[in-house]
């Protein structure tokens, strides 16, 4: 029911966005940026770039200039205000930027999903992912063990001490934790998984089962406590969820959204389990869209992509942007030992920005494309895609 009713409601915000959000905010920020602490500025307009705003600024930026505009009035307003920004961030709904928004930015998702095929052998899938198997062997030596409730009484205990103060501790400023009402629904459609110890409850998670699809929806650990998650009982929710869906004979593994950034570590944890990545259809991130713009890429861009690599549409799906950092020696060690930490399954390809020449002993994966940063320098994004495309021509 609870996925019902979220796939009508998506329908229906793809509808109503356009007419709803007619009006746009429109901002130009000034603040120390994250890298350099140098004066930069943003030109933000509409909503949903929280996680870019934070990180692009190392502090809290000031307010330059702000006007709220129709949408169709956007891009001119934008093209008047560009050239004092560094970074230009649009949130807004798809059918908007596709009728009203001209120019050709770099489509970035509100936020994307971790998807995982179930293993057929536990055992031949942990010998291939190391870190996975880590996490299974401390689940046994902490001896934490997984039972599961649909009893109602325990909805209110989760909510109150494990998913809200979860959320709220881990996520910070950026925080969005779901009104009491709709994580009841997805439980009503679903199930709790405790994990325990002793019988202590630890932590906990919604799962809800759809033919051959199962969902890991929210979840939650006892007070949000840090102590818990050093040993492991987020690690432990998983790996029940893997063994439950192997005992229903599910063959996927949803397991929720994420910010759209290689760099997030949530995503970084789950894509130790994933095999795919996908669109985080939700009401917001299926219906709306990210679209980033600049004059130069070297400088403040390059600096923040170097070290908030993201997530941008292509080809029908997926390919991540990110920078080498200028302040590191660019060597072969260097260079692979950073695209090892941030490599991802499921993507079309992994665009990397280098400040200077290749070096000469990198073995390059094949699904790495390397970018001379000086070439694409100038000509905004689309300067970067039509490298690119002539790359691929090539």
């Amino acid at each position: 029911m609870a996925l019902i009713l979220q796939t009508w409601m998506r329908w229906l915000m793809r509808i109503m966005l356009p007419f709803s959000r007619w009006r746009v905010p429109v901002v130009l920020l000034r603040g120390p940026d994250r890298a350099s602490g140098r004066e930069v500025h943003l030109l933000g307009a509409g909503w949903g770039y929280d996680f870019i705003r934070e990180r692009f600024f190392a502090s809290e930026p000031a307010v330059v200039r702000t006007v709220t505009v129709p949408v169709w009035r956007l891009e001119r307003l934008l093209g008047d205000w560009r050239a004092q920004a560094a970074l230009t961030v649009i949130g807004i709904d798809r059918v908007s930027s596709r009728v009203f928004l001209r120019r050709r930015y770099l489509a970035v998702p509100m936020s994307v999903g971790s998807l995982m095929e179930v293993p057929k052998d536990m055992k031949a899938f942990a010998r291939q992912r190391k870190n996975c198997a880590a996490d299974i062997r401390r689940v046994r030596i902490r001896k934490l063990d997984a039972h599961f409730s649909r009893d109602e009484e325990d909805f209110d205990l989760f909510y109150d001490r494990f998913y809200k103060p979860h959320v709220s501790r881990r996520h910070g400023s950026l925080a969005v934790v779901g009104a009491r009402a709709r994580i009841r629904l997805i439980f009503k459609s679903g199930m709790l998984m405790w994990i325990t110890r002793n019988g202590e409850l630890l932590a906990a998670s919604i799962e809800i089962v759809r033919g051959k699809d199962y969902y890991r929806m929210v979840n939650g650990v006892m007070d949000g406590r840090a102590d818990l998650l050093v040993e492991g009982v987020l690690s432990a929710t998983y790996v029940y969820s893997i063994e439950k869906a192997r005992a229903l004979g599910c063959t996927r593994i949803h397991m929720g959204g994420n910010e759209p950034s290689p760099h997030d570590g949530v995503f970084r944890y789950k894509n130790k389990w994933a095999t795919d990545i996908t669109l985080n259809d939700s009401i917001l991130g299926g219906n709306c869209i990210l679209l980033l713009d600049w004059n130069q890429l070297a400088g403040p861009v390059a600096d923040f992509f170097s070290h908030t690599s993201l997530f941008h549409h292509d080809m029908g799906g997926f390919s991540a942007l990110w920078a080498f950092p200028h302040s590191e020696p660019l060597t072969a060690e260097n260079l692979e030992r950073q695209y090892k930490r941030l490599k991802t399954h499921g993507l079309h390809s992994f665009h990397i920005l280098l400040p200077g020449g290749v070096p000469v002993d990198f073995v390059c994966p094949s699904e790495v494309h390397l970018i001379p940063l000086p070439v694409v320098n100038t000509g905004g994004p689309e300067g970067l895609t039509s490298y690119l495309r002539g790359k691929k021509r090539a």
